[in-house]
């Protein structure tokens, strides 16, 4: 009779059964090791190239705004150019405004002047026109006070022009005095024994500010006119 061993054989195969198990097990840890190994690679082959187009982007958008920065520094200095410029032209149309309201200021002061002058009488004259700045001195004869009350008002009564008025009699001279003292002269003692002004000369001087109409372009700031007071020396 043949007897077989079968615990031997169970045991070879028990030994093959774990080897195989081991190689398996490494050949999974292996497989495990490289995947993780290939997903690491992948993960940082993204980064790089997600991180690369990052920076381009960041260097085109950076040159961008830096392309915008010089455009800006050119505009400012571009219109702190045409602001100077401006600044002279206007400093150029201040001289010049100047210029002419100092060549026509005498002639349009005399202008106004002589357009409120009494009219309808030959007895009234102005001897004497001096002006120091803005104050303006008139000196002149008058044949009786009402013509240059007149006249004053008329002055007084300018939109601003002539302000601070103060009239003042500076005398009176007797015109016929000097045909009285003649032997025999009946007019001149008539005229002399007459109670009124008629043949008087009354000498005025009236002071005042003269205030240049202003250009059309400034602010309308003229004054309103002063009281003007009329004093008999």
């Amino acid at each position: 009779m043949i007897k077989v061993n079968l615990l031997e054989g169970t045991a070879e195969q028990r030994v093959h059964s774990q080897k195989t198990r081991a190689v398996a097990r490494l050949g999974q840890i292996l497989f495990m090791f490289s995947a993780s190994l290939l997903i690491f690679a992948i993960a940082m082959g993204i980064d790089f190239l997600w991180t690369n187009n990052a920076s381009a982007a960041a260097k085109v958008e950076l040159q961008h705004e830096q392309d915008e920065a010089d455009k800006l520094k050119a505009d400012v200095a571009r219109k702190d150019e045409l602001e100077n410029e401006l600044k002279q032209v206007e400093e150029r149309i201040k001289v010049i405004k100047q210029l002419r309201a100092e060549q026509k200021g005498p002639v349009g002061m005399l202008s106004s002047i002589n357009e409120r002058l009494p009219t309808g009488t030959a007895d009234f004259k102005l001897t004497s026109i001096v002006q120091k700045g803005t104050r303006l001195t008139l000196v002149g004869d008058a044949s009786n006070q009402q013509i240059v009350s007149d006249f004053m008002h008329r002055l007084e009564f300018s939109g601003g022009m002539f302000t601070g008025l103060f009239v003042s009699v500076l005398g009176a001279d007797d015109k016929d005095a000097a045909a009285a003292e003649q032997p025999g002269s009946q007019k001149g003692a008539a005229k002399k024994s007459e109670p009124d002004e008629m043949g008087r000369t009354f000498h005025f001087k009236i002071d005042c500010d003269y205030n240049k109409p202003h250009d059309p372009g400034s602010d309308d700031s003229s004054g309103a006119a002063k009281p003007a007071a009329l004093q008999t020396k």
